[in-house]
């Protein structure tokens, strides 16, 4: 039987926010312990964290500090087995589009992500739409999640959108920030919405679904 009694305190920690405790217990692990579940407990630990957040329990300040235990978490398991990189999970090229410097919520959406076990390539903030272009050539994200905060940018974003759909029409696209609904979002050409970011896993995970089984049509 795998350290139960360790992979549990592991979980704890995580949803706990309590680095010194995860830092003094991850070394503790038996060499019996697979990456499988090792990462199991990260992400009971974050996923228990996340409905924390979801239902008031936690602040933002408080759901930081479990990613950044979750992160700690996932570093050392890269070290320990660096052959259980799950290069499988779906990828995603995420950035402010240019004409906005405003990148907090595109951050925490970022880490958000990374920590429900997604592979996130963050292009930054105020991001010519060419440096997207180059993130999905060389990336080949199954999502582009494009942010801003301000109305002024909208009308290139557009543009984005519509060019991204006529080079890569596969892909799935996100919006989010200050000026979006859903109603927005659909005008623009988008494929998914999310509220705020810690909705935003489970919609990712819905329109992905959606979209494997064929049941999206891209206009």
């Amino acid at each position: 039987m795998a350290d139960e009694s360790c992979l549990k305190g592991i979980e704890e920690k995580v949803t706990a926010r309590d680095m010194e405790g995860l830092t003094q217990t991850l070394p503790a692990l038996r060499d019996d312990v697979t990456a499988d579940q090792l990462l199991a407990a990260l992400n009971r630990g974050i996923e228990n964290a996340r409905k924390k957040f979801k239902q008031g329990e936690y602040a933002i300040p408080d759901f930081l500090l479990s990613i950044d235990a979750y992160r700690r978490g996932t570093a050392f398991l890269k070290e320990r087995f660096p052959a259980a990189h799950n290069d499988q999970a779906p990828r995603i090229v995420i950035g402010v589009v240019e004409g906005d410097v405003h990148d907090l919520g595109k951050n925490i959406v970022a880490a958000v992500l990374e920590a429900s076990g997604y592979q996130v390539r963050d292009v930054g903030r105020n991001v010519p739409n060419e440096v997207f272009f180059e993130a999905i050539e060389s990336f080949n994200p199954q999502v582009l999640a494009l942010s801003t905060m301000m109305s002024t940018p909208l009308e290139n974003m557009g543009k984005l959108i519509e060019q991204v759909r006529q080079r890569w029409p596969e892909i799935i696209i996100f919006v989010g920030g200050a000026p979006f609904d859903p109603e927005l979002a659909r005008r623009i050409g988008a494929d998914g919405y999310a509220e705020n970011a810690i909705t935003l896993p489970d919609e990712t995970r819905r329109v992905l679904t959606v979209h494997t089984t064929g049941r999206i049509a891209h206009k």
